[in-house]
């Protein structure tokens, strides 16, 4: 869940139509409309991003004089396709998926269910990407892919397509990389095991923690002047 204070406003008689804050907009919320930029207030996220971007120095952000609430309810969507949703993508339902706004993987996957077809949509619905918009690009780009999506990158638009998972390790990699602990975290982290579904993050085990120290005191001891 987000709450929107801000929109975007801009003076259109001086804009130049370089589509920059169009490309920027995490929503949806800007398009051009005859080589002007023109902003659909309702999907308007609040992030500042146009703004920051805007060559010209027309753009600037507004108190809204009501803030929007953009969540997806648990209640809206079948909760049974959110839980297998989540499954097949591998995450956690728990987790944030957005750190900036709170948002956990249920309500990301909830949009998801309900409708949204990519990562704008995604944002408009849940806010997500109205901070930092970064960390939380990748598991939403995940839970679209695992729905049937096209996460193909939109022209101008820079993301990878998706990012390499637990779920996504070949068994020859685990093979050779035992101190990887990736058996390990595979079952600390998956979503269908129902004690990780209460808890978003399963204890460290004794081993790893360990294997961590010891890490931790040989990189200490590079450091130390010889």
């Amino acid at each position: 869940m987000a709450i929107i204070k801000d929109v975007a406003e801009l003076n259109p008689g001086q804009c130049t139509g370089c589509r920059l804050c169009d490309i920027v907009c995490p929503s949806g919320a800007i398009t051009m409309v005859t080589r002007r930029a023109v902003i659909d207030s309702p999907l308007c996220i609040g992030c500042g991003r146009c703004v920051d971007r805007c060559p010209e120095d027309i753009m600037w952000m507004s108190e809204r004089a009501k803030p929007l609430e953009k969540t997806v309810l648990p209640e809206e969507v079948d909760q049974r396709l959110v839980t297998a949703l989540l499954d097949k993508a591998g995450i956690n339902p728990r987790v944030y998926v957005c750190v900036c706004t709170l948002t956990r993987a249920s309500e990301i996957a909830g949009a998801v269910v309900k409708g949204a077809a990519n990562l704008d949509e995604v944002s408009e619905m849940t806010g997500m990407r109205s901070g930092c918009g970064i960390y939380c690009v990748a598991p939403a780009l995940r839970l679209l892919q695992a729905a049937g999506a096209d996460i193909s990158p939109a022209k101008y638009h820079r993301w990878y397509p998706c990012t390499v998972s637990l779920w996504d390790v070949s068994d020859a990699a685990r093979a050779s990389y035992p101190d990887a602990f990736i058996d390990e975290d595979r079952i600390a982290f998956d979503p269908t095991n129902e004690r990780v579904r209460m808890e978003p993050f399963a204890p460290v085990s004794p081993s790893k923690k360990n294997a961590h120290r010891r890490a931790t005191e040989l990189a200490s001891r590079a450091r130390e002047p010889q």
